[in-house]
């Protein structure tokens, strides 16, 4: 069985994230200011049946952490592995850039992370995607100035490096761009929302069955002919093995990454208006409202479907081809956006 993929995606713009030259910050819309230095400590009230927002797994000590959403735009080029919180993050987003590569966006907010990333630059398609999270608090090392100017204007807090830097360290063990790092709560300390977000997915122990769902053992994206990820079901864990290639890929603890959910999402994909990095690279848009096929992968199971939504601020919805919502199983889940003219292939259980 095969799902179509895509590579696009282009060389990673270092010189954005290790200096403020004019050409990358002169003229941005200024970040949000500050109005805490403590993070919030207030939560909603424990319930009997208080679960995640976005993993569908009981809350810690039956309470929602009374906050919003976080996310870290974090780099997925070669020198930037081993990342760092990863393994923390209740939903992990992989979007194509220019450069035949990936980034991924983590975010939290049952759980957070001492240490995230590293932190790279933001790209259009991070609005597109956190807008459906309510107000989350953004976390990402500036970019050029549209797509800077994007997250300033939209309804996500900006925690721009830029404008926050006394929150963010630079490892010494790596060169630039990739050795800034930051903890979700110093983010989290930016912000007094109280308001967690929507859910993003349905949820259900039970593992769906008939038409449309099939054993799986693993899925191969080819993202590109330098970027192939893999994910391998591992029936004694219960858990999605995520690889490059045929290398585990292990996050900065050395323990590999693995996800209870891998949703891939096919999308179209349109160069952006605008150069991104000094490679002379168009940026890629992936298309991530209307409605597309999918296939969420849980519990060695492949469910083929459909994704729809009706515009950004709206949550993605996962339906089957009669359109009944597909439940994911309690859990982390990496969300694959997979351009359309790409192939990948998933291989029985």
């Amino acid at each position: 069985m095969s799902i179509a993929v895509v590579v696009v995606a282009a060389a990673v713009a270092a010189i954005i994230l290790v200096s403020r030259s004019p050409a990358v910050v002169a003229g941005r819309a200024p970040g949000k200011p500050a109005n805490s230095s403590t993070t919030p400590t207030s939560t909603t009230p424990p319930t009997a049946t208080a679960v995640c927002p976005l993993t569908g797994t009981p809350a810690p000590g039956g309470v929602v952490p009374a906050r919003p959403a976080l996310a870290v735009k974090i780099g997925n080029n070669p020198s930037a592995r081993p990342q760092s919180g990863l393994s923390k993050a209740d939903v992990v987003f992989e979007v194509p850039i220019e450069g035949a590569i990936t980034r991924l966006i983590a975010v939290y907010q049952c759980q957070g992370a001492p240490v995230v990333g590293p932190v790279r630059s933001t790209r259009w398609i991070d609005v597109q995607l956190l807008e459906q999270l309510g107000h989350p608090i953004f976390g990402f090392a500036g970019g050029i100035n549209p797509d800077q100017a994007l997250v300033a204007s939209s309804p996500l807090f900006d925690a721009n490096y830029f404008d926050h830097y006394g929150l963010y360290h630079r490892s010494t063990a790596r060169y630039a761009p990739n050795n800034l790092y930051v903890a979700t709560s110093s983010l989290w300390a930016l912000d007094h929302s109280t308001t967690p977000p929507p859910a993003l997915f349905d949820y259900s122990t039970a593992v769906p069955s008939g038409a449309g769902v099939s054993a799986a053992a693993s899925a191969d994206l080819n993202y590109s002919g330098i970027l192939e990820v893999t994910w391998e079901w591992q029936p004694s864990s219960g858990r999605w093995l995520r690889f490059y290639g045929s290398t585990p890929a292990d996050g900065a603890s050395g323990a590999q990454l693995s996800a209870a959910n891998v949703v891939v999402e096919r999308v179209n994909t349109v160069p952006g208006p605008y150069v991104e990095d000094s490679e002379g690279d168009y940026g890629v848009h992936s298309i991530t409202v209307g409605r597309g096929a999918a296939t969420v992968l849980r519990n060695g199971v492949a469910i083929t479907g459909f994704w729809e939504r009706s515009s950004t601020t709206q949550v993605t919805r996962l339906v089957t081809a009669s359109g009944t919502p597909i439940d994911l199983a309690p859990g982390n889940t990496w969300v694959e956006l997979v351009p359309n003219d790409a192939s990948a292939s998933i291989v029985p259980g």
